[in-house]
């Protein structure tokens, strides 16, 4: 293992929360490892291969609420997690239920079981103010608790592509994040936290090309590239030339000396590309929650999100 790399040890379980974590993981049941579904919805769900976190009579339930009816099954989450050395969490942090499940999963695999964990989060749009502040601090909580974190941002894509429906956005994000699970056993896995950009159009790699740049710039923030690794699938009849200025044009076009770049070259029936940069700094994520503007070492936290449980405390009446 490389200094800021990590293995892949077997056997892994692949995790999928709310909506998305069900759309992807269906999509990856020929691959050669377990699933476990994790939703508020029991219609979402599957027989054994699940938990249904039952809100009971609360019929839109807070992700506070939502927190403290997991607790009645940490045990049950804990006895699936423990047998295996790997886990592939996959949520959104648009969702509430991702928002409210996924940092409480993320700690019952590393601070409980300490088990080795790489989380796919998708991150809300702009325009979901409502959710912008706790998405932030859900994936913080997340990272804390991954050895790799890979951050897909839904509003990059508007960026470029203001046109684009919620619809094709999900289908965009979606795709992205089931190329980079089956591309998992082919790179090298970098410690820390990754941006995940795609592009599904059928342009010219030039362009694509164009395209992944500016929504990772979009994405970083104050961060830096560390490491990043441009996929292009469909190339294999593209001239070598070409292809080596593609890349010398992109690594011009990074800042900085100490970025590496790798550019990979795969079969397929489309010219559909992405690319996976580790970072090292604060992104814009950490301008959804002002809170995070104060040094991480004068703040005081908890270890385990908060929850709202309810508490039966009668006390008598004193006259």
């Amino acid at each position: 293992m490389s200094e800021d790399g990590i293995e892949l040890r077997k056997p892994v379980l692949l995790i999928g929360i709310g909506k998305i974590g069900k759309d992807i993981l269906s999509n990856l049941k020929k691959a050669e490892h377990d699933f476990l579904f994790i939703d508020t919805f029991k219609e979402e769900l599957e027989d054994s291969n699940s938990v249904h976190i039952d809100c009971k009579s609360w019929i839109n339930p807070s992700i506070y609420k939502i927190r403290s009816f997991l607790e009645f099954h940490k045990e049950e989450i804990s006895v699936k997690l423990s047998k295996y050395q790997t886990i592939i969490l996959v949520t959104s942090l648009g969702e509430k239920t991702g928002i409210a499940i996924a940092p409480m999963v993320s700690h019952i695999a590393k601070g409980i079981l300490n088990k080795r964990i790489i989380s796919f989060v998708t991150m809300p749009f702009g325009h979901e103010k409502d959710r912008l502040f706790q998405a932030s601090i859900s994936l913080k909580r997340i990272s804390l608790n991954s050895d790799i974190n890979f951050v897909v941002d839904n509003d990059a894509y508007l960026e470029i592509n203001p046109y684009l429906t919620v619809e094709a956005c999900s289908k965009i994000t979606n795709e992205i994040v089931l190329n980079t699970i089956k591309l998992i056993p082919e790179i090298v896995l970098t410690l820390g936290t990754s941006i995940v950009s795609g592009t599904l159009k059928e342009n010219s790699i030039e362009v694509g090309v164009k395209d992944l740049i500016a929504q990772l710039y979009s994405s970083l923030g104050t961060s830096t590239i560390t490491k990043s690794i441009l996929y292009v699938n469909g190339a294999r009849n593209e001239p070598i030339g070409r292809l080596n200025q593609i890349l010398s044009n992109y690594q011009n076009s990074m800042e900085g000396d100490a970025n590496e770049i790798s550019f990979v070259v795969s079969d397929s029936s489309r010219n559909n590309m992405h690319l996976i940069a580790s970072i090292k700094g604060r992104t814009k994520f950490d301008s959804y929650d002002p809170l995070n503007l104060i040094p991480d070492e004068n703040i005081l936290d908890w270890d385990i999100p908060e929850s709202h449980p309810n508490i039966d405390l009668p006390l008598p009446l004193i006259d």
